[in-house]
């Protein structure tokens, strides 16, 4: 059985965009700093959000050269650090974290343009 992949699953495993999206993972997913307010199960969660927000970011760098994609992956990544601590901080001190977690996840960070 032959598997037939789209342009974007083929853009996203040239070594590239592998490696930007190895990269922008270890700074966020790799930072314990910015889940350590929420317990085990809630942190599993906004990782999880995070490393799809990710590949969201990588795969819009697709077309770009290396330098020129850190350009616009750099500024995002530090919103989406900032974001993660908000969230986490706000789950954290809610009366039910998990709730809180859900509800602050439906409203994505707004990424300014580079």
């Amino acid at each position: 059985m032959c598997i037939l992949k789209t342009d974007a699953e083929s853009i996203s495993d040239t070594p590239p965009i592998q490696n930007r999206l190895r990269l922008a993972n270890e700074r966020i997913v790799g930072d314990p700093s910015l889940t350590a307010d929420l317990l085990d199960a809630e942190a599993h969660t906004l990782l999880h959000w995070a490393r799809a927000e990710i590949e969201r970011l990588v795969s819009q760098t697709a077309d770009l050269d290396d330098d020129t994609a850190w350009q616009v992956l750099d500024p995002a990544l530090r919103t989406l650090r900032r974001y993660i601590r908000r969230v986490a901080r706000t789950s954290a001190q809610a009366d039910d974290p998990a709730g809180m977690l859900h509800t602050l996840l439906k409203t994505p960070p707004v990424y300014e343009e580079a």
